[in-house]
Parts: C-alpha cells; sequence; structure tokens
C-alpha cells in the first residue's frame, strides 16, 4: 500500500432533530457533436457563454436541454465561473453515464472527474434522449433514474476514497408522473452525495418538449453561493427565471410540499415575495443523516480536501517520537495546528463554519492526534479527532404573536 493519507467520514454527529474552487461543477449531457470545436465523451472547460458560442453548442435539435443548462447556470452564477463539460451520445441513459466499462472499470463520469484533476465538487446531470427513448415509469419517474442512483452514490464513494476529490451529483428526476402519491420517498433511501430534482422553467407540453428539470438553474445557485449557504436561501433572492412548472402546472398552483417531504429537490414560491425559490437542497438519504442536505455536504466536503492537502505534506516525513514509539506531543501539536490553521483560514474566517468570535481558543475546527499510537512499529499517526462545527439552519421560525395585555392605572 502507498503511503498516504486515510481519513473518513462520521455521522451522526449533529443530532439532527426531524421536525468558489468549491463551486467548480460539471455537467454530463445527452448531446449531439458539432464538427471539430465539440466532440463527444470529450472534456471541456468553459467559463462563460461566449466560451459555450466557441464550442458550437447552440439551442437547437439535439443539445437544446444541454444549451438551456449553460445558459441557466451562467444567468445564476455570471460568468467567469469554470464549469466543466462531457457529451454522450442520446443513445445513451443516465445510469450509463455512472456505469463502469467492464474492461478499464472506468465509469464514463470519471472521465470528466479526472481531466478536471479533482478540481469538480459536484456533478450534475442534463437528459435528453433520442426521439425513440420511451421512459419505463417507475413510482412516477423512469426507472433508470432509480437504476442512477445507486451507481452514482457507490462512484462519488469510491473516488473520494481513491482521488480524495470528493463531490455530490444532482440528477432529473425525468419524465416525472405529476402523481405525487406514487412519488418515491427518497428520504428512506442511503444515497448522501446525490440528489434528484423535480420542477422546470418551461413546461412539458412546450414549444420543445421538456421531461426534464432545472438543473443548471440549480447548479448556478450552487456555484455562485459559499459551501454552507442553503439554495433556497430567501434572502439572496428569487432565481432568475420568471417561470416555473411541475409537469405542465405552475409551481405556485402544484402541491410542492408532497414533492418536498419525499426528499426532492424543487421550486416554490413565497407569499408576497415575488419570483420562485428553491424549496431546500436535500440529498436521497433519511433526514436525520448528517448529510442530508447539501450545505452540509459540500462544507465537510470542503473540510476534508482542506485536511487531505495539509496532511499529505507530512506523509513520509520524519517525526519525533517518545521511548515507546508514540509521537511526541510538540509534534503532534505542529500536525494539529496546520490543520487547524488551513481549515480556520479557509473556512470559519469566510463564515462557513461557527465559532464564537469572543473565545480566541475556538476556531470552529477541533483536531487532535492520538499521542497512544505506536508510529515506530505500526508507521501510522492517528487523527483521533477532526470536526468542524456546521452552521444552524432556521427552516421553521415559530412566533407567538398577540396583542400587548392592557395594564391597569390603579
Amino acid at each position: 500500500m502507498l503511503p498516504g493519507v486515510e481519513i473518513e467520514f462520521q455521522n451522526g454527529q449533529l443530532g439532527t432533530v426531524l421536525n468558489r474552487p468549491d463551486g467548480t461543477f460539471g455537467v454530463l449531457a445527452s448531446a449531439v457533436a458539432v464538427g471539430t470545436t465539440f466532440l463527444l465523451e470529450k472534456d471541456y472547460e468553459v467559463k462563460s457563454m461566449l466560451d459555450v458560442a466557441a464550442l458550437g453548442i447552440l439551442p437547437s435539435v439535439g443539445n437544446y436541454r444541454l444549451y438551456k443548462f449553460l445558459q441557466e447556470f451562467y444567468n445564476e452564477v455570471g460568468s467567469g465561473t469554470a464549469l466543466w463539460i462531457m457529451g454522450f451520445a442520446n443513445s445513451k441513459k443516465v445510469s450509463d453515464f455512472f456505469t463502469p466499462d467492464v474492461t478499464t472499470q472506468k465509469t464514463p463520469a470519471e472521465k470528466l472527474l479526472d481531466a478536471a484533476n479533482g478540481a469538480i465538487s459536484g456533478l450534475f446531470v442534463s437528459f435528453d434522449p433520442s426521439v425513440d427513448y420511451t421512459p419505463t415509469i417507475e413510482t412516477a419517474i423512469d426507472s433508470d433514474v432509480l437504476l442512477a442512483l445507486p451507481k452514482a452514490q457507490l462512484l462519488a464513494e469510491s473516488y473520494t476514497k481513491t482521488e480524495y476529490a470528493p463531490f455530490f451529483v444532482y440528477l432529473e428526476g425525468y419524465a416525472f408522473s405529476g402523481d405525487k402519491s406514487t412519488l418515491i420517498d427518497l428520504t428512506t433511501k442511503t444515497y448522501n452525495r446525490v440528489g434528484v430534482m423535480i420542477g422546470d422553467s418551461q413546461k412539458r407540453t412546450g414549444t420543445v418538449p421538456s421531461k426534464g428539470a432545472a438543473i443548471g438553474i440549480l447548479a448556478g445557485r450552487l456555484a455562485a453561493k459559499a459551501v454552507q449557504v442553503n439554495p433556497g436561501r430567501v434572502r439572496d433572492g428569487a432565481i432568475k427565471s420568471t417561470t416555473a412548472f411541475i409537469v405542465d402546472v405552475p409551481v405556485e398552483l402544484y402541491d410542492v410540499g408532497s414533492i418536498h417531504d419525499k426528499g426532492f429537490v424543487t421550486l416554490r414560491n413565497h407569499k408576497r415575495k415575488s419570483g420562485y425559490y428553491f424549496s431546500d437542497g436535500p440529498l436521497a438519504c433519511e433526514p436525520d443523516d448528517d448529510y442530508h442536505y447539501i450545505p452540509q455536504r459540500r462544507v465537510i466536503d470542503k473540510a476534508f480536501r482542506l485536511a487531505y492537502d495539509v496532511l499529505v505534506e507530512f506523509t513520509l516525513d520524519d517525526i519525533d517520537v517518545n521511548p515507546n514509539g508514540t509521537i511526541q506531543a510538540l509534534s503532534a501539536t505542529v500536525i494539529e495546528q496546520a490543520v487547524i490553521a488551513k481549515i480556520f483560514s479557509e473556512m470559519t474566517v469566510e463564515g462557513e463554519l461557527s465559532y464564537d468570535p469572543s473565545d480566541t481558543k475556538d476556531k470552529g475546527v477541533i483536531c487532535k492526534v492520538d499521542l497512544t499510537q505506536n508510529v515506530t512499529s505500526t508507521s501510522i499517526i492517528k487523527i483521533k479527532q477532526l470536526q468542524v462545527r456546521s452552521k444552524a439552519y432556521a427552516r421553521f421560525i415559530e412566533v407567538p404573536l398577540g396583542f400587548v395585555p392592557i395594564t391597569s392605572n390603579n
């Protein structure tokens, strides 16, 4: 085994009650090639719609959905943000994007991840199959989405472990039938790196039929904000699109709460506020999973990346030890403080973690080296504690409203 760093995610720490570089994303999309400027299964990095135009991607047959994703992404985030693109033949299904090749054991999605050299922290899928594709509706959505969920989760987990480049995935709830009662309940699943969105900026039966979702808007909203920010945060304002539909029904006329309750990202409106907002940012897992919501997922993934960047510098370094082979306290402190300083400067100071600024010892992060580990005989330094303090989110606000009581003058 090569010398290196191994970091395991903890779960069950938040006690959830039921009642930038980190904004570099990638899109896997059904598409058609455009001459020599845009080839299928080849990686491209763009930073604006000007770059998209240079590739020859237009809102025409074959690339309409991809163009729509890109346009809505840059409408939300603005020019200058890097986005990686890879197009696939419209004969491929979403589950194919995450299915390993029998020879190489590499998934098509990994080609894009590898090309970005670990920079991608989120993958989004824009599906636009050939006209002869007939989705098999199972639990109110295309059954291929159900096949893609565990495959995307497996890839995200394995890539994090082997490449130290954690990421999440958002899929479309493709071909949602509109039947909320039979819709699959994602809150019973265990895919805490994969989410699904239902809801689009155009009608199902519009000029160009749409069975997908406005996932480019979600990607743009997440890319535009720091990792701890919920995509549905109201004070960030409405999404740029002035229309939002569930199948053919305007969002304000559909029971979007039923979609939200089943663990999907969707669109909503707020009374007496104009425009549309995201309902929340869930992933397809139980609500008491620490990483059920995308802000916590992004926060812990950023902390993972930063911790790895620091700790890998200590690989094969010579360490001072005690006579019994355990690491000396001073050497352990050097490691601990290096991790804390990195995360504090790049996350806590940026408002991405909670801490008490009046307490000089509180950095929003705790790092403790195991002083009992025999490093001499095992060649292993154990970090017995690495935790960051998440922000809380006001999903519900309770207000006791009443009249000021009248007091007696006597």
